[in-house]
């Protein structure tokens, strides 16, 4: 009969290493001895927001519209904008958007509602392709609160290309809006009301001063509008040419809990080459008594937030 010692001894040599594991190994989580443990990262937000308010010396839409010149203005803009989906493939980010736009004139003196003088509604989606195509839809509604017009229902469709990957610090951000009037009296005041369009072309070149020690960065944003004659209601197929300069520095004393807060200042002049631009100054009262502002030069600074 062999001896049980082999045997007896193998045992006690499993049973001490085991002992030994059991000593050297971190107390489960959760017990008194355990360490503390990081909480979980709370995941990203799938809800955005943006905010703005500026004051400018005069409004003039992105078609070359001059609105009012007889003093300040106000004009803010506040928007949500809601993750809604993250599909596999070329498409990157499904995103909806909705927001608010006011402008009020202080020159405006309406005795129902004082300086407010037009208020927008949009809502829309917006589709990111490879990271760097944007495809967005928009319904964009005007209302004048003191009656000056009827509501103008529109719908803008958009393209831009981030182009800031290949460029930095400079960046280029080209892009087309093609702004169809569905329905509502001309958005250019002697076009045809509704069932018309007009085409922006542009392009928001970008230098950011970060990386030469200047927080701050500088934006010139540049656009030209085309379309069919019957929207401007003349023989020209031209609207207007835009181009300015902005400079926005980021608060960074605000509190990060309070979102990201910048302050801008800037110019932006506009050459109206369509005459009937000029007509419709005449027709709204902004002329100054002349034949209308071929160019105009609009200046402006403003707070924004976003988070």
């Amino acid at each position: 009969m062999r001896s049980p010692l082999p045997f007896l001894s193998l045992v006690c040599l499993v049973a001490w290493c085991a002992g030994a594991l059991a000593q050297s190994a971190p107390p489960p989580a959760g017990s008194p001895q355990a360490p503390p443990q990081d909480p979980p990262a709370d995941p990203p937000l799938a809800i955005h927001g943006f905010n703005d308010v500026s004051i400018k010396n005069a409004y003039v839409t992105p078609r070359g519209l001059l609105v009012t010149n007889n003093g300040l203005t106000t004009q803010t803009l506040n928007g949500l904008v809601l993750d809604a989906f993250h599909p596999a493939g070329p498409v990157d980010d499904i995103s909806l958007v909705a927001g608010v736009w006011n402008d009020l004139d202080a020159g405006q003196h309406s005795p129902t509602v004082g300086a407010w003088n037009e208020f927008d509604w949009f809502v829309g989606a917006n589709f990111e392709v490879r990271k760097v195509l944007t495809l967005g839809v928009t319904y964009i509604e005007f209302l004048s609160p003191p009656g000056n017009f009827k509501p103008e229902h529109n719908i803008e469709f958009s393209a831009k290309f981030d182009d800031s990957a290949w460029l930095k610090p400079i960046s280029l951000q080209p892009y087309a809006k093609l702004f169809y009037e569905v329905s509502g009296p001309s958005t250019v005041v002697t076009g045809d009301a509704g069932g018309t369009f007009d085409v922006e072309l542009g392009a928001v070149p970008t230098l950011d001063l970060h990386p030469y020690g200047l927080g701050a960065t500088l934006t010139a944003p540049s656009w030209f509008t085309v379309g069919p004659a019957s929207y401007w209601g003349g023989t020209q197929n031209f609207g207007v040419i835009s181009t300015g300069l902005t400079a926005t520095v980021p608060l960074t004393a605000m509190p990060k809990a309070w979102g990201g807060w910048n302050f801008h200042l800037g110019v932006q002049y506009y050459h109206m080459i369509n005459d009937q631009l000029l007509v419709a100054q005449q027709l709204i009262g902004t002329a100054g008594g002349g034949s209308g502002h071929r160019d105009f030069v609009v200046g402006f600074a403003g707070l924004g937030v976003n988070f």
